[in-house]
């Protein structure tokens, strides 16, 4: 069974909360910007950078299925949407040209709120 012996701090924001899914690890910041870390894995707990998701709240949580809902400063319920990102398979060397299927890269998914 693994002890810590330390903390390790994890710089860029001033948080007020942290929640953790099954595969993610958000925080509501002290002025209520939510981000999530990015890059967090069994070999990098610490992650990589921050990303900021759009709006801000006054109370956090995530659910076992990684849904993150929120009040906002006004006392709304909103429930965080997603886009799944279509995937496509690199070109084979055989064809010599780029698939013509168009996705959308991880920076085009822009986070939104659905208002409850």
């Amino acid at each position: 069974m693994p002890v810590g012996t330390a903390w390790d701090h994890v710089p860029g924001l001033q948080v007020a909360q942290i929640l953790l899914g099954l595969d993610s690890v958000w925080v509501r910041c002290v002025n209520g910007d939510v981000s999530r870390r990015v890059g967090v894995s069994e070999k990098n707990c610490a992650g990589d950078y921050w990303r900021r998701s759009p709006g801000t709240c006054s109370c956090l949580t995530v659910t076992p299925g990684d849904e993150l809902w929120a009040v906002t400063p006004n006392g709304l319920l909103s429930r965080r949407l997603t886009k799944l990102l279509p995937h496509c398979p690199a070109p084979s060397a055989n064809r010599g040209h780029a698939p013509s299927v168009t996705s959308l890269s991880a920076e085009d998914a822009d986070d939104e709120w659905e208002l409850i």
